[in-house]
């Protein structure tokens, strides 16, 4: 699987909402599969971010080591060709106060159709930011534009660009590993 060597972009603060992204690589990335489930229905409806959750069978024991947070990483949805640059939320979401720990991907593309059932191999590259509680949804919101415009940002940056064809990427690996 890939290996994230740790590097940060360096702090990147918003100072309307207080908020500091650290853009910090993983010592090694986080590489899970699973099935695309529904969620809380808040991503899209509420905030206007569509996600796609991962099956928590998917990563139980296999993210315990990471904080809660915004993350940055990769995607793959099995009915795509393209490896789509992810802005993800690992963790509780203190704002809504989620009894369950939940992986949503936001996938920066739009899509057309849901693809909830169809595998999707996601690659953990990097910390942006702890999870926090809002005041409110349009903070939030605010908040959430920041946090892909950073992920974005960061993954166009040459030192990650061999991840888009790691071979966790390909048929090939992810039909072997299932």
């Amino acid at each position: 699987a890939a290996l994230c060597r740790p590097a940060s972009i360096g702090e990147m603060s918003d100072k309307k909402n207080g908020l500091i992204r650290t853009m910090k690589a993983l010592e090694s990335c986080v590489c899970l599969k699973g099935k695309v489930v529904k969620g809380f229905q808040r991503g899209s409806k509420l905030l206007g971010w569509p996600t796609a959750n991962l099956d928590p069978k998917a990563f139980e024991n296999k993210i315990d080591h990471l904080d809660q947070g915004v993350y940055f990483g990769l995607a793959k949805i099995a009915t795509h060709e393209k490896v789509f640059k992810t802005a993800l939320s690992v963790g509780w979401n203190p704002h809504f106060k989620n009894k369950e720990k939940t992986v949503e991907a936001y996938l920066v593309n739009e899509f057309k159709e849901d693809f909830y059932g169809v595998e999707m191999r996601l690659m953990i590259v990097g910390h942006v930011r702890p999870q926090i509680p809002f005041d409110g949804l349009e903070s939030l919101k605010k908040a959430i534009q920041g946090d892909v415009d950073a992920t974005v940002q960061v993954l166009e940056l040459q030192k990650y660009a061999k991840l888009y064809t790691d071979d966790f990427f390909s048929d090939s690996t992810a039909k072997s590993q299932l």
